[in-house]
């Protein structure tokens, strides 16, 4: 990765200067700027890859400014910072604005320079992900031209030959975009276990030591980060079908009807939502926990298509596809359909195909990662199913979900059998090639005895 440019916007001249001697050290090229307005014209002037910004500055609130620096340029990570005084409403507000990530002060050097690598590597694999659909875009524009001259010497075989070539296409286009994505998950997933395994250590070390309040919040800040980017690994694992499934035999009216109350409390008064159970459906064999993760995220997309209010449809059938429905990301056999239909604003053609590609959204700044619609996809393709969009401007859309069936005809007794704790006299053995992970994971168990 090239050398990162990062600007550092604070009005106390000696905050400012450990930050900025702390990042220099670490290889970045460091700017500073001690106003709102003289940062603004440095980033007119010559554009950072970070801005690391100060929430209280003496011409102007550091949140809007946030916002301002988003609105303007978007690609830019910011990485707010303010004092422990500022409650977590402050908080909340600054990444609402568009920030990336916020930290505490004061803040540990090694923190600082940690999160730092963090948040610019998630922007490199997003430049990557962009370059890659950029590349995609050039060679379908590429072979579009081929494909014109042979449908014009193959008339006859026009329509169904177009039909094929665009199903393919998606499916290659994901495909591609799943392998890269697996790649970074894996390797960011890594560092994650790393950092969170050495705070729960260090925090398990300043147990029953005193005056250890501020650095086990600081501990405790560290891991909620930690979660977050561990959350966002997850979803890029399930779009890239590396994550781990924990398949059970369900019936889908038990599931879906047990998410009914919760569901309704995630769409708000303005959106009625319609479920009914479905006699003689058949049993499916999927992960109940992605399931219902998958169902949640479609529910508050749908729930965001219509702001104005409106209806959510949930629907389950036994359907069986032959060789005329079966396609490139559906192949023949039994299957049960989950449709999910709002009554939104809808999307265009051009959208839709695209709704499913990581990072890729239609919301503002700040309201979404464009991870939804990608793990739904990747979860229920490693499931051994299907995922399709049919939508319309104006009068909503319906996302299919084709789930497997399952061999068995009825579910299983869900009691779990309990087991005695461990003794302290078993023997473990760690397989990892990460060495950190390794030594982590070795440390943590002993922990435990």
């Amino acid at each position: 990765m090239p050398e990162a440019s990062i600007l550092v916007v604070d009005d106390d001249e000696g905050g400012r200067y450990v930050k900025a001697h702390t990042l220099t050290r670490q290889g970045y090229a460091v700017s500073e700027a001690a106003l709102g307005e003289a940062a603004l014209e440095q980033i007119a002037t010559s554009v950072p890859d970070m801005v690391l910004l100060d929430v209280r500055l003496p011409d102007g609130d550091g949140v809007e400014l946030c916002r301002r620096i988003k609105a303007a340029y978007p690609h830019i990570t910011v990485l707010q910072t303010s004092s422990a005084l500022l409650s977590a409403q402050d908080r909340a507000l600054a990444l609402e604005a568009g920030a990336d990530s916020y930290l505490i002060e004061p803040i540990e050097p090694d923190e600082l320079v940690a999160v730092v690598r963090a948040l610019l590597r998630m922007r490199h694999a997003e430049q990557a992900l962009r370059q890659m659909n950029d590349d995609l875009e050039i060679k379908v524009i590429e072979r579009t031209g081929e494909l014109a001259e042979a449908d014009r010497m193959l008339m006859s075989e026009q329509a169904g030959r177009r039909e094929a070539e665009s199903i393919l296409w998606h499916t290659q286009k994901l495909e591609a975009i799943g392998k890269l994505t697996g790649g970074i998950a894996h390797d960011f997933n890594n560092l994650l276990t790393i950092v969170s395994g050495n705070l729960e250590l260090l925090e398990t070390v300043l147990t029953g030591e005193r005056q250890i309040d501020r650095p086990r919040r600081l501990i405790h800040s560290a891991l909620r980060a930690v979660q977050h980017g561990a959350q966002m690994t997850q979803q890029l694992l399930a779009f890239a079908r590396q994550g781990m499934l924990h398949e059970q035999t369900i019936d889908l009216n038990t599931t879906i009807g047990g998410m009914t109350d919760f569901l309704r409390r995630a769409l708000g008064d303005v959106v009625s939502l319609h479920f009914h159970p479905t006699p003689g459906l058949w049993l499916s064999r999927i992960d109940p926990v992605q399931l219902e993760a998958a169902i949640l995220n479609l529910a508050i997309n749908a729930r965001d298509a219509m702001p104005e209010g409106g209806n959510l449809r949930i629907e389950a059938s036994n359907v069986v596809i032959d060789d005329d429905e079966a396609g490139a990301d559906l192949a023949t056999g039994s299957y049960l359909r989950v449709d999910v239909a709002d009554t939104g604003i809808g999307m265009e053609e051009d959208v839709a195909k695209r709704a499913f590609e990581p990072f890729f959204t239609t919301k503002g700044i700040g309201k979404g990662s464009g991870l939804g619609l990608s793990q739904v996809y990747g979860f229920v393709s490693q499931s051994g199913g299907a995922v399709r969009i049919e939508s319309t401007p104006g009068i909503g859309t319906v996302v299919t979900l084709y789930l497997p069936r399952s061999i068995f005809t009825a579910a299983p007794d869900p009691a779990v059998n309990l087991v005695d704790h461990p003794r302290g006299n078993e023997t473990i053995l760690i397989v990892e090639d990460d060495k950190q992970v390794r030594d982590v994971a070795a440390e943590m168990i002993e922990e435990l005895g």
